[in-house]
């Protein structure tokens, strides 16, 4: 009895020896460890795991001297209501954008008789419950744009600011233009499509913040549009029709039209 516990203890000290081995052998490979990480998925990086979305499918051109500006209209249901106009008149919000887009559109064809050998793109993309195309990016031409604002849709349903900024990157780098600059007009919070908000840090992620993003809160609140300070983004709030044609102005002004005059380095 005594010889066979002695062979039971040496037999449970041999397979305890053996474990032992096994675990040094593959450097502690029993712990627990965590799924592994992909590329471009870390909390600096484009991937998923700093957004929460998928990279997004830009396209790839031949960088060329030259800006392009991607205008996102706003016309969701909410762009019906009415506010005072630059006069001081209730109108319909969507009217009163046409008439600040169409002045705007004066301001850029001064500027281009004024600078005729430098390149200036302009394209209008319309956004509701999904975006549409007023104006395709290219080469400005005034007729073309105030043909284009003729186009843009009556209001109707949902508010998709998401994908409205993914269609205008999209826009922007197939034009290869140098300076990109992406202006939005919006009377309201995201309600259809990816939020915005991680659209734009995905967006910033991969280009390495290349575009300049402009926000004018049209009668709503600035503030849903904190998150553009990250993203090489900035929102201004205008609560009629004089202050949203002064907002669109600024932006001309101090940084479009104005960097489009110095050489690209």
């Amino acid at each position: 009895m005594r010889s066979q516990r002695w062979t039971g203890r040496l037999l449970v000290a041999g397979v305890l020896a053996a474990l032992a081995g096994v675990n040094l052998a593959c450097g502690g490979c029993g712990r627990e460890t965590t799924a592994p990480v992909s590329v471009g998925t870390s909390a600096a990086g484009p991937g998923p795991a700093s957004t929460g979305i998928a990279p997004i499918d830009l396209p790839s051109a031949d960088q060329r001297a030259g800006t392009a500006v991607v205008i996102l209209v706003d016309t969701s249901g909410s762009m019906k209501q009415s506010v005072a106009d630059r006069g001081g008149k209730a109108r319909p919000k969507f009217q009163i954008a046409r008439d600040a887009l169409d002045r705007i559109i004066g301001l850029t064809a001064e500027w281009k008789k004024a600078h005729p050998d430098r390149t200036l793109q302009m394209g209008v993309l319309t956004f509701a419950s999904s975006t549409a195309v007023a104006l395709p990016l290219g080469d400005f031409n005034e007729a073309g744009a105030r043909a284009a604002l003729a186009r843009i849709p009556a209001p109707n349903g949902g508010t998709a600011i998401g994908s409205a900024m993914e269609e205008g990157f999209k826009a922007l780098y197939r034009s290869g233009c140098i300076r990109k600059y992406l202006i939005c007009v919006t009377d309201g919070e995201n309600t259809s499509g990816l939020p915005p908000d991680r659209v734009a840090r995905q967006l910033h992620a991969q280009t390495k913040g290349e575009v300049e993003i402009h926000f004018v809160a049209f009668d709503v609140s600035a503030r849903h549009f904190d998150f553009l300070k990250g993203v090489n983004g900035h929102v201004a709030q205008a609560s009629d029709g004089e202050q949203l044609q002064a907002e669109l102005k600024k932006v001309y002004d101090t940084r479009i039209l104005v960097e489009a005059e110095t050489p690209e380095k």
